[in-house]
């Protein structure tokens, strides 16, 4: 085993090592789960090789499992050895303990997302108007978001991005609603997320849609301009005819 070479690229939850052995390749996966609390972890090692796991340990059941024909008379091996493999398993499942009391208070931190929810397309026809609700800046990934119109989830025209990484450790999500506006209806967002013990409800404002409410601007200002230019107008006919 001389030609071996290990890399460490990853230590977090979990510990994982490849090794290359003439030509071929494995890796070794130690993995802490824990149950509940840092006072419950299951240790879990596996040795793969050549894509294929050929031994996994749980220290719950604290036995070997073989996963091919070679790998047999290692388990057997190991499995004589009960009170050895518990005492191996208690100084892992320590570090896994050690590791994580400083680690799983800033992993079980969690950011509430900001959301909005706004129109991209107004109905015109047959082609229905589109909204969108986007979360962004959440932690952590996991989130899920659901249309309701009149207090009822909407299950059909509902279309998802993943949850998009920011590079920052937060994340993003976007859903689009496609649709047909009925007058006076409510249309929701509804968000659910770790960052929050109760789903977190956003309305649609079906006061002025953004295009709605750039015509109003635009329409408004065109009146202001009329009444500046009629007074105008008025002021220098008046001058001329007092004159």
């Amino acid at each position: 085993m001389n030609n071996e070479k290990y890399m460490i690229i990853e230590l977090s939850n979990g510990l994982l090592a490849f090794f290359l052995v003439h030509g071929h390749y494995g890796f070794i996966l130690v993995l802490c789960r824990v149950l509940g609390s840092l006072q419950n972890v299951e240790l879990i090692y596996s040795i793969n090789y050549d894509k294929k796991e050929l031994l996994r340990f749980n220290s719950t059941e604290n036995k070997v499992a073989a996963y091919t024909e070679y790998a047999m008379k290692w388990a057997d091996d190991f499995n004589k050895k009960p009170e050895w493999l518990h005492m191996e398993a208690e100084k892992a499942i320590a570090d896994c303990k050690r590791f994580g009391q400083l680690y799983l208070p800033e992993v079980e931190k969690t950011v509430k997302p900001e959301v909005t929810v706004r129109s991209v397309r107004q109905a015109s026809g047959k082609n229905p108007a589109m909204l969108i609700c986007s979360a962004y800046d959440f932690y952590p990934k996991p989130i899920k978001l659901t249309w309701m119109r009149d207090d009822k989830e909407v299950t059909t025209d509902v279309t998802s991005t993943e949850e998009l990484a920011d590079g920052d450790w937060y994340y993003q999500i976007h859903s689009h609603l496609e649709y047909f506006p009925k007058p006076g209806e409510k249309i929701s967002c509804v968000v659910e997320h770790a960052s929050s013990h109760k789903p977190m409800i956003y309305d649609l404002d079906s006061s002025l849609s953004e295009s709605d409410r750039n015509k109003f601007i635009t329409g408004a200002a065109g009146v202001v301009l009329g009444v500046i230019m009629a007074a105008g107008g008025l002021i220098y006919y008046k001058r001329k005819h007092t004159g």
